[in-house]
């Protein structure tokens, strides 16, 4: 079980972790501060050790960093650091999109069927039948 930080310190930005899985360019570490994809919401970026966090995704219980670069040793303790730029860019845009859906559910009461993020660039999808007149000035 990996020990998620960012769910107790979305701002924590650097973390030591030790490697208790190894599985080809993947590892799994005791505890992380990277978030992995999800709901909508993309992994975050940054290092681990000398190696590029090129995706990070969540197994059950165990939260698997893909890298690019030198892999760890199982029972290795890596220092990460997560790209900080990039993950509070993500956490704007994830907090913003909270926003939209909370006035479209409150004007319309209609929910969100899908959405894509990026930093600072996202898509909500609703399914109106018509789109309601005046729904662009309204939001």
């Amino acid at each position: 079980m990996t020990e998620l930080i960012y769910m107790r310190d979305a701002f924590a930005q650097e973390f030591d972790g030790e490697v208790v899985g190894v599985d080809d360019d993947k590892i799994a570490l005791a505890r992380t501060a990277f978030y992995p994809t999800g709901g909508g919401q993309p992994h975050d970026t940054g290092t681990l050790g000398g190696a590029k966090v090129v995706e990070v995704r969540k197994t059950g219980d165990v939260v698997w960093h893909t890298l690019e670069g030198p892999i760890p040793a199982m029972g290795a303790t890596v220092s990460g650091k997560i790209n900080w730029d990039r993950r509070y860019k993500l956490m704007r845009t994830h907090s913003a999109l909270h926003v939209l859906g909370g006035v479209i559910f409150n004007e319309w009461g209609v929910l969100c069927t899908g959405n894509d993020m990026e930093p600072l660039e996202a898509r909500m999808d609703y399914e109106f039948d018509p789109l309601p007149e005046g729904f662009a000035q309204t939001i």
